[in-house]
């Protein structure tokens, strides 16, 4: 009896959560229609994009921040001494764009207990020579306004960073495929509820655009060297000095690498979850709401006879929520995926569950163990 009144809770909690995902998704898309898309000026901005251990596709994601419609901007690439394929790229761009400033920049071996990404950009930061600076993950693509709309968006007033949601790209495997369906139909809502319930105080590594002098404000790269998670600790100083984070209108894309395996996969997905755990405990635990399709499984397997309305509510409310949420993000085949949102939902419950238990994640070929708020402890 016990266990059947806690899935039918759960349940229930699914159903009020992706309620009220729909009203924020209604109410982002129409205070976004107003946003600015034209900056009153545009200073010049560097592009700080990190490349270690790129794939295939490293050439055509550069490639579409080479060819912004924006006046006065450079890209500063970071590689590694062994990384022959991100210095191919860059080197075809180079050659495809030759008018335009790209500039590869050769990064050191990041030093044991240190965030390798954030070396990476301390590093381009030495050769960054523009006011505004924007710092791009590795597997981001962009639109062609991207450069324009961030700029005009910090322009706004009290803002002291802009930052951006991503709708991931799967090539045709079935596991990039479940990655992107929860990316895509989940994520977004994530985002928006942690934005309308204290404020958005964090970035998105996916893209986040600022001014150079605001991140001197708030302790620069070195502040962030020590930990996981530096977009989540990068806005959250830019809040603290009572600056605004401001959401893009424009999703920028995501490439999920060709011959991803399982294990690579599970990595991935256990150290976001095991990063939120560190930074913000509450928001972790809080996901279980999340898991409506688990969640309505349990209840029809307890008491079929009597929870079936309720696990039918929320498994539809979940489902029209994530048709909603890759709208926004502009993800292709939004309808023609639905069906995969069950078992991402599986997976990423399963995830969840891992993250409890370990201090450990795998990034960029590392072992690292963390500590309290993310921080790197070796």
């Amino acid at each position: 009896m016990v266990f059947v009144t806690a899935v039918g809770l759960l349940a229930a909690a699914s159903c009020a959560y992706y309620l009220a995902v729909l009203v924020v998704l209604w109410r982002h898309s129409r205070d976004q229609s107003g946003a600015p898309t034209e900056p009153r000026s545009r200073p010049g901005i560097t592009i700080l994009k990190p490349a270690s251990g790129v794939g295939a596709d490293f050439v055509n994601l550069l490639r579409s921040h080479a060819v912004q419609d924006y006046p006065d901007f450079e890209i500063l690439v970071g590689v590694g001494g062994d990384d022959s394929l991100a210095r191919a790229a860059v080197c075809e761009v180079q050659a495809d764009f030759p008018l335009a400033r790209i500039k590869l920049v050769d990064c050191p071996a990041p030093a044991r207990g240190c965030n390798g990404k954030v070396a990476a950009l301390q590093e381009l930061a030495r050769h960054a020579s523009k006011p505004v600076w924007v710092l791009s993950d590795a597997d981001i693509g962009v639109p062609e306004r991207y450069l324009a709309s961030l700029s005009a968006e910090l322009q706004a007033p009290n803002t002291g960073m802009v930052t951006c949601l991503y709708r991931a790209e799967p090539d045709a495997s079935l596991l990039t495929r479940l990655e992107a369906s929860r990316i895509n139909t989940e994520f977004p809502a994530q985002v928006l509820m942690a934005k309308n319930l204290q404020g958005l105080r964090f970035g998105l590594g996916s893209s986040m655009a600022l001014r150079a002098e605001t991140l001197a404000g708030v302790g620069g790269f070195p502040a962030l060297r020590n930990v996981i998670g530096d977009d989540y600790h990068l806005g959250a100083r830019v809040a603290a000095k009572g600056l605004s984070v401001r959401l893009s209108a424009l999703p920028v894309s995501t490439r999920l690498s060709r011959g991803t395996t399982w294990k690579q996969s599970w990595r991935r997905q256990l150290r976001w979850s095991r990063t939120i755990r560190k930074q913000r405990p509450l928001g972790h635990f809080s996901l279980v709401v999340t898991f409506a399709v688990p969640w309505s499984v349990l209840a029809l397997l307890a008491e079929p006879g009597t929870l079936w309305p309720l696990a039918a509510a929320a498994i539809g409310l979940r489902l029209l929520a994530g048709h909603s949420a890759a709208r926004l993000v502009r993800a292709q085949n939004r309808a023609r995926s639905l069906w995969l949102i069950p078992a991402a939902d599986l997976c990423a419950a399963a995830v969840w569950l891992g993250s409890l238990f370990g201090n450990e994640v795998w990034w960029a070929g590392r072992r690292l163990r963390l500590g309290p708020q993310g921080r790197i402890l070796s």
